[in-house]
């Protein structure tokens, strides 16, 4: 090979290189359907259709982690974005959000049937509960949040770490490992599809909705026009229908009037 052909050749090969990594958006999360459910399925979360249809030219490399690590990769720049993080996650994780919202988050509580446990948003309406199933690595406001923070409870604060949290917070509820277990009306709504949990769960009450967002790494390439990029596709979609066709496939309505 000459000399002249082989460097050519050399730089070409960097080239591709750098361009497959720059067009490839590794986004993470734990599993949390409808918002993001298993790689690789029919359906694998509408956010996940919605970034295949915002960044048609990347690759969308979905993977499954807990979601502590999620955060810590994506701060370090290994994944491109964590997926349906709260403004509040994105800034202790020193993430890059855009204005443009992907849902909201309702925090609720969950109780087995025939627990009379009814939740307003006031801690004290949790003072009877003895065993309360959460996510490691999330946050809870109101009444929940206050609930957790308080050291008088902590023996009380059974967290599920894992790829799917919320299921297995879920089966321990069923087998009356927990009094109750804080989760997402969404994702819970989702779960109790299965009817091996129909009329076994009952929803205690809700906290406010909280806006979620793609959180994406500020050591990323392109890092800056990520967010801006995002948000532009996200109203493109809602102006043209699409979103309103991919919610519909989760059952879920849109978050903006």
């Amino acid at each position: 090979m000459r000399p002249a052909f082989k460097y050519l050749l050399v730089i070409s090969l960097l080239l591709l290189a750098a361009r497959t990594y720059a067009e490839r958006l590794q986004v993470v999360a734990d599993i949390w359907c409808p918002f993001n459910c298993q790689p690789n399925a029919p359906l694998p979360g509408y956010i996940i259709e919605v970034l295949a249809a915002v960044f048609p030219q990347e690759h969308i490399d979905y993977q499954v982690v807990p979601w502590k690590r999620a955060v810590l990769q994506t701060r370090q720049g290994v994944s491109t974005a964590a997926i349906a993080a709260t403004a509040e996650m994105a800034k202790e994780g020193l993430l890059l959000i855009g204005r443009q919202p992907v849902g909201h988050a309702y925090d609720c509580l969950y109780v087995a049937s025939g627990n009379p446990l009814s939740y307003h948003g006031r801690a004290a309406d949790l003072h009877g509960v003895q065993r309360l199933g959460i996510a490691l690595g999330y946050e809870y406001a109101e009444g929940i949040g206050e609930w957790l923070a308080n050291d008088a409870n902590k023996a009380k604060i059974f967290a599920e770490s894992g790829d799917e949290p919320a299921r297995r917070n879920l089966r321990k509820l069923m087998r009356g490992g927990l009094d109750g277990m804080v989760e997402d009306r969404s994702v819970m709504s989702f779960l109790l599809l299965d009817p091996a949990y129909a009329g076994r769960v009952t929803l205690a009450g809700c906290n406010q909705a909280v806006p979620l967002y793609m959180a994406f790494s500020p050591k990323r390439p392109g890092a800056e026009s990520l967010p801006e990029r995002f948000d532009q596709g996200l109203v493109a979609l809602r102006q043209s229908g699409r979103l309103a066709q991919i919610l519909g496939k989760y059952g879920v309505t849109d978050w903006q009037p």
